[in-house]
């Protein structure tokens, strides 16, 4: 029972762990962001839980992008905003492609 618990542990986080090629990532990646227009994305999905100045709310489980940003990568960043991760939701349906690229811009302008 022990090893079935633990295969399906590995099976259900081994994805989140590797960096695989992704053709929505992908084509994110190959925009150019605006980060003007991605503080607009932001301040309207964003802020209401990582706060204004990206701080977050630890007790909520909201990180701070000052200090997650800067250790992700671009891919890792438009995949959690994609496909949202634990408290945060997936915005795959609620943002374009260029919004996505945008708000990267932004983070990376602000946050490193």
């Amino acid at each position: 029972m022990r090893r079935i618990l633990i295969a399906a542990a590995i099976l259900t986080f081994a994805p989140a762990c590797t960096e695989e090629a992704n053709p929505d990532t992908d084509a994110i990646l190959a925009l150019t962001g605006d980060a003007a227009n991605g503080k607009l994305v932001y301040e309207s999905k964003c802020a209401s839980c990582h706060k204004a100045d990206g701080s977050g709310d630890a007790s909520l489980n909201y990180p701070n992008l000052a200090e997650h940003a800067s250790h992700e990568s671009d891919a890792e960043i438009v995949t959690v905003v994609l496909d949202g991760e634990e408290a945060m939701p997936a915005f795959r349906a609620s943002l374009d492609d260029q919004e996505v690229a945008d708000l990267l811009a932004y983070i990376r302008a602000e946050w490193g």
